[in-house]
Order: C-alpha cells, then structure tokens, then sequence
C-alpha cells in the first residue's frame, strides 16, 4: 500500500464532504489498492488491511484494527454533497456494505457503484498522489487541502472564492469569523502540510475593498521533500 497512488475524480475531490482524520485515511487506503489498468472491484468490494494502514499512517499496530472498526462504522453513516453556486444539487453515499474482520486483521467496504468509478482513472480529470505523502498528516483539513492544492500543481496557484472554501472543507457554521478560519482552519494545516508532504503552499487573501471575499494559494513542489519520501 505505502507504494500506491491515490486516483480520485476532481469532482469527488472537489465534492464537500465531512469525515475524521481516520475516516479520510481509511477512504485513502482504499482509493489506493485500485489498479486502474484492470477491472473494478467485483460489486465494489476492497480490503483494507489493520497492518497495513498502521504503516502507512504511523499508528500502533496493536490499535490499528480498533481506529478501522471505528473509522468503518463512521464511514457507514456518511455522505458525499456536491454544490452548484451554493446550492445542494447531488448526495452520494459512500459505501453500502461494512464487514469486520478482526480474526484476519481487516476491514472490507463495498463502496457505492456511484462513488467507485470516481476513485479510478475512468476520465481525463483526475488527481494522483502517493499515499505516503499524506501517510503522517494528522489533521482531516490538511489532507483535504493537500488534496485540493495537487489539482492545481501544474498552474502553481488556485484561487477560491471563501464560498468555495467552506463547502469544499464542508464547514457548515463553524469559523464564520475569517480570522478564525484562518487561525483554526487554513494556517495550522497549510503548515502542517507543509512541513510533511512534497508542496509547498503560501496563501494570500483576496479582498473586495476591506471585506476578505477569498484566498489565493500559490503552490509549487518541494523537490527536497520528494525526494525525503521516496
């Protein structure tokens, strides 16, 4: 697994969706046992594996089946929303299907057919990235702001209206005070994404006279930190 790409569709990335860190990581793991040379998973069934995801994520081993039992009863419960100008016009679940293993250390998902064919290489755009830069994240806002940031390497900059932001980070009520979203939201996980993965990502905010309106991420690859995780 710590070799794999993670390949999802940028409307799933794009999509809001609220999960905890481990929820996130356990979509990750899954994401990335797909082989989108080959066939899709029969019904949408993949197998994650409790030793497995205790590498990839730096978690004891001893406890790693008991954050996928949680993380995979969680995910049960979840859904996926995707807005057009603010308006709620799509809902997916996630996955259909949960079985514990624990005798085999694992957990298997059946993933909805309406989400699966988002997580393989089935259209034009799609966004890569290996695992394991996202393996000793610790904050569910970093990883989706890795996420987001990869889309848009090869421009080197993103610019998201503070609408955008809060769907896509699926923040509800929460932060309504800029500041705080800043503070709480946005600096602690660009530094921490920063310090951990190979981007490097600086974000300025984008005004409309005094009123913050959105935010300009300039984001460029650490080669040095590449080559750190290969």
């Amino acid at each position: 697994m710590v070799e794999n790409k993670v390949t999802q569709s940028n409307k799933l990335v794009e999509a809001s969706h609220t999960l905890t860190l481990n929820e996130k990581r356990l979509v990750l793991a899954a994401a990335s046992l797909i082989d989108s040379r080959k066939p899709l998973p029969k019904d949408g069934y993949l197998t994650v594996r409790a030793d497995s995801f205790a590498e990839v994520f730096g978690i004891d081993v001893k406890h790693a089946y008991e954050a996928l039992d949680d993380a995979a009863t969680r995910l049960f419960n979840r859904d996926i929303r995707r807005y057009v100008k603010g308006k709620l016009v799509e809902r997916m679940r996630w996955v259909f299907h949960v079985k514990y293993k624990e005798g085999q250390g694992c957990v298997e998902l059946g993933f909805s057919p309406t989400v699966l064919p988002h997580l393989t290489m089935l259209n034009k755009e799609f966004t890569s990235y290996q695992l394991r830069q996202i393996g000793s994240l610790s904050s569910f806002y970093a990883v989706r702001l890795y996420e987001l940031m990869s889309q848009f390497v090869k421009l080197k900059k993103r610019n998201c209206t503070l609408e955008q932001l809060r769907e896509m980070l699926d923040l509800g009520d929460k932060y309504p005070n800029v500041k705080d979203l800043r503070r709480w939201v946005i600096d602690p996980a660009l530094a921490e994404l920063n310090k951990n993965t190979d981007l490097a990502v600086s974000v300025d905010p984008q005004r409309k006279g005094r009123k913050i309106v959105g935010f300009l991420f300039a984001i460029t690859k650490n080669d040095q930190m590449t080559l750190q995780l290969q």
